[in-house]
Parts: structure tokens; C-alpha cells; sequence
């Protein structure tokens, strides 16, 4: 009895050590993120939460004027084959190219080195009223069109995210209009994708050159250094937001809302809300002025 006695302490004794020693694991922040719980996302991605983030009301009255060159835009002609893929969170296009050099990417407009074509996605609302992440003079548009490049220098998309100048993302605006916009048709190809799966891919019929994409006018836009407006929010996006908006139509706009969210419900809502400027400056390039120097 006496050896099962200091057999028992023992036992205990172990047991204690064992539970005073082992901490908890901080958990890992989620994979998963969803636009209902964006006011949460600083808590799970701390970059989320930074001085810099994205997007921000853009006020002509406040931006400091700026004599950036035009930008110039190389490839953006090109018809590459180009693929939809649903990622729950939007509707995204990317391009496959058999050689580096017709890639479509920027230059000039004030960027220190050219930026090559990674991505475009959209984002829009439940109702004409807003759904632009980007607001103009106050005003919110019914949809945004993102195209995303990556800094040539860093060599990849991923390699360019960790750096402050890593990417260059242009803003379009998009209102809507009596009639279809042309080169929507192409892209709203969408029964294949309805559902999210990021590894799925839909190749477009006719695939449309970026140039079809962008506004009337690209000589005047308004510019800041910002962040992803998605989780992790990384602070690393130089900001080119047209005052020129793009049109599509109601029934297009529509079409965008039945693919199917990360949550299993109708994809709609999925723009994040203006942010804080804190001490960052908005230029604002005009083409009339840099015209007139």
C-alpha cells in the first residue's frame, strides 16, 4: 500500500508539472476572412488596423496638384488568353501568356519603375447606391475595378508584396448606363464560376484586351501610397484612382451578383469602407495643367 501511495503522488506530481509548464498556443491568424466581420479584420491581420490602409474618400479641394508624365500603358492592346476564377471573395481575371515579353504592364505617371500585370478584380454593392471602395469628393459609385501590377524589380507578385513600392494598383470607377458595355459581355461568362473554388479557372471565349477596361480619359487621376483593401492589408500599394469612370448596366451589374460568396450566400457587398487618411498626401494629376506646362 505504501508503494501504491508514492506511486499516486507521483502520478500527481507530473501531472501538475505537465499543466503549469505547458502554455497555450497563441492561434494562428484564419485563412478564412469574410466581408461581414471586416470590422474585425485588424484583430486576426494586424496590418489591417495600420495608419496607411485603404481605400480613402479622394477630395479634389485637399489633393496637392501634381506634374506627373502621362503613363504610359504597354501591351494593354493585346488579346492573351485570360481566365475567371471565383475566389469567394470576388470575381477575378488573370492572363496567360507564352512569353514574358507581351505581358501587359505601366510605366511613367509618376512610378519610379514599371509595374507588370498580375490581376483584376471587381468589387460592388447590394444596390446601385454603393459599392465602390474608393469614393470620389465623397460620392461612391455602384462598382470598382481594381487591375493589380506587381514592381518588375521583386520578379514575382509574391516577392513584390513584402515592399513598400511592391505593387501598383489601378482604380477604376464604374456607374451604370441605359446600355451593355461591350466588354463586359466577354467577361460576364460566369455559369462556370458560380461557386468558390480558387483553383478553378474559366478561360474566356473572347478575351479582352486591358485597354477595353479603361476610361475615356487616364490623363487625370488622383494618386497615394496605401494598402490592400483586403486581409492581410498589406501597406505596400502605390494608388492610381481615375476621376473618369468606366459604365456598365444594370442587368451586367446584376450578373455579378450571382456568383456565390466563401459564405454560401449571394456575393454582394463586398467592398471594404473608406478609411483614415492620417498624414498621407493625395496628388492629383490633371491633364489640362500638364498639358499647359
Amino acid at each position: 500500500m505504501a508503494k501504491l501511495g508514492f506511486l499516486y503522488k507521483f502520478l500527481i506530481g507530473i501531472c501538475f508539472v505537465a499543466a503549469v509548464s505547458v502554455k497555450p498556443a497563441k492561434p494562428a491568424p484564419p485563412d478564412h476572412w469574410s466581408y461581414a466581420e471586416r470590422v474585425h479584420w485588424k484583430e486576426h491581420f494586424s496590418a489591417c488596423g495600420g495608419e496607411h490602409q485603404s481605400p480613402i474618400n479622394l477630395d479634389f479641394a485637399s489633393a496637392i496638384a501634381a506634374d506627373f508624365p502621362s503613363m504610359m500603358f504597354y501591351n494593354y492592346d493585346q488579346v492573351l488568353p485570360e481566365m475567371l476564377t471565383n475566389n469567394g471573395h470576388t470575381v477575378m481575371m488573370s492572363v496567360k501568356s507564352q512569353s514574358n515579353e507581351d505581358v501587359p504592364f505601366i510605366t511613367e505617371g509618376g512610378l519610379t519603375d514599371p509595374y507588370k500585370f498580375f490581376q483584376l478584380h471587381f468589387h460592388w454593392g447590394r444596390d446601385a447606391l454603393s459599392g465602390s471602395e474608393h469614393t470620389i469628393n465623397g460620392q461612391p459609385y455602384p462598382a470598382e475595378l481594381h487591375i493589380v501590377h506587381y514592381n518588375t524589380k521583386y520578379g514575382n507578385f509574391s516577392e513584390a508584396v513584402a515592399h513598400p513600392d511592391g505593387l501598383a494598383v489601378l482604380g477604376i470607377m464604374i456607374e451604370l448606363q441605359a446600355r451593355d458595355n461591350i466588354a463586359f459581355r466577354h467577361l460576364e461568362r460566369f455559369d462556370d464560376i458560380l461557386n468558390p473554388d480558387s483553383d478553378k479557372k474559366s478561360a474566356l471565349t473572347y478575351p479582352v484586351p486591358l485597354s477595353d477596361l479603361l476610361p475615356d480619359r487616364t490623363g487625370t487621376f488622383y494618386r497615394y501610397n496605401g494598402s490592400l483593401t483586403t486581409p492581410g492589408c498589406n501597406e505596400d500599394v502605390i494608388w492610381t484612382v481615375f476621376d473618369t469612370p468606366i459604365a456598365i448596366s444594370q442587368r451586367q451589374l446584376d450578373i455579378f451578383k450571382r456568383l456565390i460568396d466563401s459564405e454560401g450566400q449571394q456575393m454582394e457587398g463586398n467592398f471594404r469602407p473608406v478609411q483614415e487618411l492620417h498624414d498621407r498626401v493625395v496628388y492629383y494629376r490633371s491633364e489640362v495643367s500638364y498639358k499647359a506646362l
